[in-house]
């Protein structure tokens, strides 16, 4: 038997302050006035507006709004990712301020691609956002389409993969200091073969880590060795496995890694664990981030904690003050802000 699909019922339209000045045979402008909260409107006109915005469930057309207020009340966050905790908990802290100063929070992720992360900046400036905070994506090498928003009269503030390129504010980790920190840790167990996993050194933050990395071990007079260097195109549970088992084969096999992240040394000890590695006593591992799940896997990881949600909150508020005070802050600080060393079961 054919059965007849159901009719779609039509849109209904918006209401509109139009719509309700004609119910109450009123102007625009006094229907915007009241629901503005205007004083200069009779109490009971007022009262009457409000309650026919209700029963005709008006909502306020938030773009007009922001046309006639030349504020939209909305930032722009832009991360490589926000399936990693360091990128989660900090756009909770971005949010968590913006909250407070009545700014809602628009949430980009650029999948590691320049091409996207010009795209997605473009609409964020054609859509009228008060302001943007950005980390950059891992294949972005120029930064003209941050100058150009700039430009544009739209603050920007960089969050920990930044630039010295564009003077803007900046908020970043200490990862040289981290880095060299946990590389010390490692050398104090009586580890001298210590492998770094790294990522792209396109990154400045990948850059600054390495060079931490080498400082420790030049200053127990280990030269470093390009050998014990490996860099990563990508961040992954993946790669971190597939890392450790080339490693495995070599000759001189290491005792211990220091991955730029904890993914990258989550999956490393998954891989040694099937590989029948024993860690720590064989293989020392530590990673760098914190992630949530660090602390829940066997053995813990070793690694350092970036206050993620607190980072979020000062780059907001950067943000907002330069939006508050109308002014792009070329000179405004970098603050860097150190990691903290959790020693776990895994070194």
């Amino acid at each position: 038997m054919d059965q007849k699909s159901p009719q779609a019922k039509p849109l209904k339209k918006p209401i509109t302050i139009k719509d309700i000045a004609e119910r109450l045979k009123v102007s625009v402008a006094t229907v915007s006035r009241a629901l503005r909260g205007s004083t200069e409107i009779k109490p009971e006109t007022k009262e009457a507006v409000l309650k026919m915005a209700k029963d005709l469930d008006y909502h306020p057309n938030l773009l007009a709004s922001s046309l006639s207020s030349k504020r939209s009340k909305i930032i722009g966050v832009v991360v490589p990712t926000i399936n990693r905790f360091f990128w989660s908990n900090s756009i909770s802290g971005i949010e968590n301020i913006a909250y407070k100063e009545n700014y809602k929070v628009m949430i980009f992720q650029s999948g590691e691609s320049y091409k996207k992360e010009l795209e997605i900046v473009e609409t964020l400036a054609n859509s009228r956002v008060d302001g943007i905070i950005i980390a950059f994506s891992k294949e972005t090498t120029n930064y003209d389409h941050i100058e150009s928003v700039m430009n544009r009269g739209i603050p920007v503030t960089l969050f920990e993969r930044v630039t010295e390129s564009i003077k803007t504010c900046k908020i970043v980790t200490d990862d040289f200091a981290g880095a060299k920190e946990i590389t010390e840790h490692l050398l104090a167990r009586n580890r001298r073969r210590i492998v770094h996993i790294g990522g792209p050194r396109s990154l400045e933050v990948c850059r600054e880590r390495l060079a931490g990395y080498r400082a420790a071990l030049r200053e127990q007079g280990i030269a470093p060795d390009p050998n014990m260097e490996i860099e990563l195109s990508e961040f992954s549970f993946d790669t971190g496995g597939e890392t450790i088992e080339r490693l495995w084969r070599r000759l001189e096999k290491p005792d211990a890694l220091f991955c730029f992240a904890d993914i990258i040394a989550i999956g490393a000890l998954h891989a040694a664990h099937n590989l029948g590695i024993s860690v720590p006593e064989e293989l020392a591992i530590a990673g760098f981030g914190d992630d949530i799940t660090s602390k829940f896997i066997r053995p813990a990881l070793t690694t350092m904690a970036q206050p993620s949600f607190e980072m979020g909150q000062t780059a907001a508020k950067m943000l907002l003050h330069s939006i508050l005070e109308n002014e792009v802050q070329e000179d405004c600080d970098c603050i860097s802000v150190k990691p903290t060393l959790m020693v776990r079961d895994s070194t």
